[in-house]
């Protein structure tokens, strides 16, 4: 009796009807993370409390509440709204002075610069008054002189302190100064000019939209605010981001240590490019100097 010992090579293959529900489950999936991303993560305002210790001899910057803005990137009736939101948001938080650290819109400046002034508007309340500075979006991708003047013009409109390279006192404190700089992308920023005039033992709080900016600063800032970066805006967790743009490689997201000094990166209001955020929600920050 022979006995076939040849065994089968063929490799068992779904059937169509399995593959297309199997590509069916697979863009189902997918389409839900994006409505994710969308409609609601991106949306979803996050208020971050933030403790900055400064030296106890500055006795007038001490129990200073600090509002943080950054990275409106207004060029939507969606996005609008959701500015608007982070105003309310904020101002519950009963901040003592607001800052705001530039990409107030991405395109049609003309049309969207208004507009994301009225929506910040309201910040002006705060018994400090509110603070801008200018970001690389707010210059456009060919750095335009004219579409940055328009937007710095649209928000002095409204009573926001437009700071390029220059500085003021914050009200209520005798010790405590706020230095804004203008758009390193660009390379617009002018410490030097920043500073004329500030105290040096000031307590000194630099704005400048780039946060990566602090290792090249010069020395005496107690502190820095900075955006650009989104955190990233789409995240995998447990991984780094997988987009970072120029001069946000280092200090991408929340508080960390330069060479001299604290630098807070916010990861922003809005969003830039596709409109989807992933495990990297918006934010309205309130920083606290103790």
């Amino acid at each position: 009796m022979s006995i076939d010992t040849t065994k089968s090579s063929a490799v068992s293959l779904p059937s169509r009807r399995q593959f297309l529900r199997n590509a069916l489950a697979t863009s189902c999936v997918f389409a839900g993370c994006l409505e994710y991303s969308y409609a609601y993560e991106a949306n979803d305002l996050e208020v971050v409390h933030v403790n900055v210790p400064v030296s106890g001899k500055h006795s007038s910057a001490v129990g200073l509440r600090m509002g943080q803005l950054s990275d409106m990137h207004c060029d939507s009736e969606g996005a609008i709204r959701r500015t608007e939101r982070a105003v309310r948001l904020l101002l519950a938080e009963k901040p003592d002075v607001v800052f705001l650290t530039g990409d107030y819109i991405t395109t049609r400046p003309q049309y969207w610069a208004p507009k994301c002034a009225a929506a910040l508007a309201p910040l002006i309340s705060v018994p400090g008054g509110a603070y801008a500075v200018m970001g690389n979006h707010d210059w456009g991708p060919w750095m335009d002189p004219d579409r940055a003047a328009l937007i710095a013009a649209c928000l002095s409109e409204v009573g926001i302190t437009v700071l390029r390279n220059a500085s003021r006192r914050i009200a209520g404190t005798s010790d405590c100064w706020v230095v804004g700089l203008d758009d390193l992308c660009f390379d617009q920023q002018d410490a030097q000019a920043a500073l004329v005039g500030v105290p040096e033992s000031a307590v000194k709080i630099l704005l400048v939209h780039e946060p990566d900016y602090a290792d090249q600063s010069p020395p005496g800032f107690a502190l820095q605010l900075s955006g650009h970066s989104h955190g990233g805006q789409m995240r995998i967790p447990g991984l780094p981001p997988m987009h970072l743009p120029p001069f946000a490689a280092k200090y991408y997201e929340g508080l960390n240590q330069s060479r001299s000094h604290l630098v807070y990166t916010s990861r922003g209001v809005g969003t830039v490019g596709l409109p989807l955020r992933t495990f990297c929600r918006p934010e309205v920050t309130v920083v606290t100097l103790s």
